[in-house]
């Protein structure tokens, strides 16, 4: 064997490339390499995002050893491999280069797949088993040793040139799609004082779950019965007799939303559920379009569950007797978000669409050269992003670019120029499009010449709060540009022959929620408004887009830490390009796909490693089932209320170590760093770029591990990782009770002290050690169970009794 292929045999019997020095694959497991585990690795690789699928699972076992990989491939029983009449079977090489993808930061930076192949040398026949190692090659390479089960050559490859594979998604469009789901097993025996229902129309509510189901009609009055809260309270959306759409979207949201803040600020609540439910808010299949005025809680709602798992939930019914009689099927807690239609169950998904970018815009949404285009926040932003495209990909030669400030707004002036260079004509007009009687005549000074063709409505602000310090303030100053001109453009250009209108929604409505209720609520308006149109036979199209990076578009100006953020969520923001290919997907998507597309950037790898309860519920059909907590708090208390039976196991001294070393692990991991060291115990939560959101996933994420909740404020109420930690400590390890043997601790400490000052001589002696001998024996529980119970009553003595049965016992005078 000596030099064959390059390899020779050295003075230890390992196995050499010549020159190379690189150990090579008879002694196994590799010396000083580590075990890397399997356990769901191909689960986890299947669905990575990296088009990996495999039928043939040959890894045996993986090792680690710097950047060298190593690991023993074979074939498994039953996979019908026959690796007879090959000197490497393409099926164990395929599985060989597996390895490469496990933890792959260690070989090429990144997940990588293969792309050139270099130096391939095929030494000699293999077996049904290999060993591989794995090692760096230059820029973008790895070199293999392969050899059979024995470490005997087979083949080596001087350079396998690896490409990165980019696990995100910027080229896919997502739809929401209802998908069928498992009703949960009610038992019929258990009581019904497990649930209570509240509000409008709650008796028939009350019936479909149960006649002895509590009803109230406030949620105070849950509260305030002095009976304990159920575990889950049932709250019929209200509805709204206005007239007026917008005056019926505040109502009803307003309510919500007082309902929402009053569940959050009743302590009585604290360990309840509380499930709204709403008929016809959202629209599935073949129903009517979600209706306009309840439709926005779900956004609202979504983003009260983001801040505080595992306290709400939403459920949009039917009236169809079935859905009634499966209705406690339907709460079940770990689908926070579902509705009934005619008995069945559906969850909401988001999916992937295959898309076409190349061609032109499908009637229904597309802008044309002779017409104008109205752009909403036309004149900064994403809206002056999207009027140069507009331009630029579409050939649009009439543009009204609106703003509350118009030609004022910084960059205005400078953008009618440039886009004039290119060949537009270019009006900017200062307009409240919140403002019907200003918009209408806006709309009427357009030249009939060139008749108002197209609308996209870019205009929006954000309000960020937490949903228990929202108002209704709050609501509508969200929802008057957003929602208000966006149904002011709707019923202004009713009459008009438009072939666009496009509506910049938010993906906050269904992600990325925590923080914006608001916005969320507002943005969910636009989703409906859509459908509404397209119900009516008129053209509308609403995208529910992700951040973009540039301009960090409708979540708000992102600083740094907030893009680290986002990218360790799974959920980055989205370039300029990404973001515009994004919106020609979905001009020219058919017009059967649906009015609401959603353009978001998903990193499937980031959003899997996160914890399945800690993923939006739209996006659970694309993280599977693979979850793993990123820098997760010390083994110990890793799992639900693990923090607390971590320190009962502790002593006294180490606790406050280890409750500081979970609180920075877990900062750290909100943070994005990779170590918790970066957090240093001391400093303020803000001074390291801790915001309102990050605050809240801290606390869920302690909160989750203590197993107790705690205020959204937490991390602001005790601003340092030591003060945070010390407030666990306290919440976690109550003040002992009395300890019920304390006098028996005093009283034996007294005999100790007399039996120390008595003469130690003769039968007295022998006597009284007896009688010692006697009573440990019965504290140990070897004598009767009378003797026992006389044992156990001890705790109960006074000081006096306590020496009055030693003195009997001992025959102490």
């Amino acid at each position: 064997m000596d030099g064959v292929g390059g390899w020779v045999r050295n003075a230890s019997g390992f196995l050499e490339v010549a020159g190379a020095g690189a150990e090579g694959l008879v002694v196994w497991p590799p010396v000083g390499a580590v075990e890397v585990g399997l356990e769901g690795v191909y689960e986890e690789l299947e669905s990575s995002g990296y088009g990996y699928g495999p039928a043939f699972r040959g890894l045996s076992s993986v090792w680690r050893r710097g950047e060298e990989v190593f690991a023993e491939v074979a074939v498994p029983e039953g996979a019908g491999v026959d690796v007879s009449g090959f000197w490497l079977h393409p099926a164990l090489l395929d599985a060989a280069l597996h390895a490469q993808l496990i933890d792959s930061d260690q070989v090429a930076g990144g997940p990588v797949l293969p792309f050139s192949w270099s130096g391939v040398v095929v030494h000699g026949p293999g077996t049904g088993s290999l060993r591989v190692r794995i090692a760096p090659a230059g820029e973008g390479a790895v070199s293999l040793l392969v050899a059979d089960g024995q470490g005997q050559p087979i083949a080596s490859v001087e350079s396998l040139a690896v490409r990165p594979v980019d696990p995100t998604t910027p080229d896919t469009m997502y739809r929401l799609a209802w998908q069928p789901a498992t009703l949960a097993p009610v038992d019929d025996t258990v009581a019904s004082a497990d649930l209570a229902v509240v509000g409008p129309d709650a008796s028939r509510m009350a019936s479909a779950l149960g006649s002895s189901v509590p009803v109230f009609t406030d949620l105070r009055d849950v509260a305030g019965g002095g009976a304990a809260v159920p575990p889950t309270v049932l709250l019929n959306c209200p509805g709204t007799d206005s007239k007026n759409v917008l005056d019926g979207v505040r109502e009803v949201g307003n309510a919500v939303l007082a309902a929402v803040r009053t569940w959050l600020s009743e302590p009585a609540f604290a360990s309840s559920r509380l499930v709204l439910v709403t008929t016809g808010a959202v629209g599935v299949g073949d129903d009517p379009p979600a209706a306009l005025e309840t439709a926005p809680v779900w956004g609202l709602v979504r983003s009260a569950l983001a801040e505080h798992p595992g306290r709400f939930a939403l459920l949009d019914i039917d009236d169809r007797p079935l859905s009634s009689h499966v209705l406690r099927g339907a709460l079940d807690p770990a689908e926070p978000e579902s509705c009934l239609r005619d008995g069945e169950r559906l969850v909401p998904r988001l999916v992937r669409e295959a898309q076409d970018t190349t061609g032109a815009p499908v009637l229904g949404v597309g802008f044309g050269a002779v017409g104008t285009v109205l752009v909403t926040g036309g004149t900064g932003g994403l809206g002056a992003v999207v009027a140069r495209h507009l331009v630029v990909r579409h050939g649009v030669r009439h543009l009204l670019l609106v703003s509350r400030r118009g030609l004022d707004a910084p960059g205005a002036g400078e953008l009618r120029a440039e886009l004039t260079e290119l060949g537009a004509e270019v009006a900017v007009a200062a307009c409240d499009v919140a403002d019907r009687d200003a918009l209408a005549a806006l709309l009427a000074a357009i030249p009939p010449e060139h008749p108002l063709t197209g609308v996209v409505h870019a205009a929006g602000v954000a309000d960020n709060a937490l949903v228990d310090a929202v108002t209704p303030d709050h609501l509508d100053a969200v929802l008057r540009p957003k929602g208000d001109g966006a149904w002011n453009l709707h019923e202004l250009t009713l009459g008009l022959d438009l072939s666009a209108f496009v509506l910049f929604s938010s993906a906050a409505g269904y992600v990325l929620g925590a923080g914006q209720a608001s916005y969320a609520a507002a943005n969910v308006f636009l989703d409906a408004l859509a459908g509404h149109r397209r119900a009516m036979g008129l053209p509308a199209l609403s995208l529910a887009w992700g951040a973009w990076a540039e301009d960090a578009g409708m979540l708000g100006q992102l600083d740094e830490q907030a893009l680290r953020r986002l990218d360790r969520l799974g959920l980055p923001p989205l370039t300029t390009d990404e973001g515009l290919a994004l919106l020609d997907a979905a001009l020219c998507a058919p017009p059967d796909r649906g009015a609401l597309a959603v353009p978001l950037k998903v990193t499937l790898p980031a959003l899997r490693r996160r914890p399945q309860d800690e993923i939006p519920v739209v996006l659970r059909g694309l993280a599977g089932g693979t979850t793993r907590r990123e820098a997760p708090v010390p083994a110990r208390g890793d799992t639900a209320g693990g923090l607390a039976r971590a320190l009962a196991g502790l002593p006294e001294t180490e606790r406050d170590a280890y409750l500081l070393d979970a609180v920075r692990a877990q900062a750290a991991a909100v943070l994005g760093h990779a170590s918790p060291a970066a957090v240093e115990p001391r400093r303020a939560f803000q001074e390291m770029g801790f915001d309102s959101l990050a605050a809240v996933e801290l606390r869920n994420r302690l909160g989750a591990a203590a197993g107790t909740a705690l205020p959204a404020t937490v991390v602001f109420d005790h601003p340092t990782p030591e003060a945070l930690a010390g407030h666990l400590r306290d919440l976690l390890t109550p003040e002992p009770a009395a300890d019920a043997l304390q006098p028996v601790v005093e009283g034996v400490e007294r005999l100790e002290a007399a039996l120390a000052a008595a003469e130690r001589t003769g039968a007295d002696r022998a006597r009284i050690t007896a009688r010692l001998e006697a009573l440990l024996r019965g504290w140990r529980g070897d004598r009767d169970t009378a003797e026992e119970a006389g044992a156990d009553d001890l705790a109960m003595a006074t000081d006096d009794e306590l020496f009055h049965v030693l003195d009997d016992e001992l025959g102490i005078s």
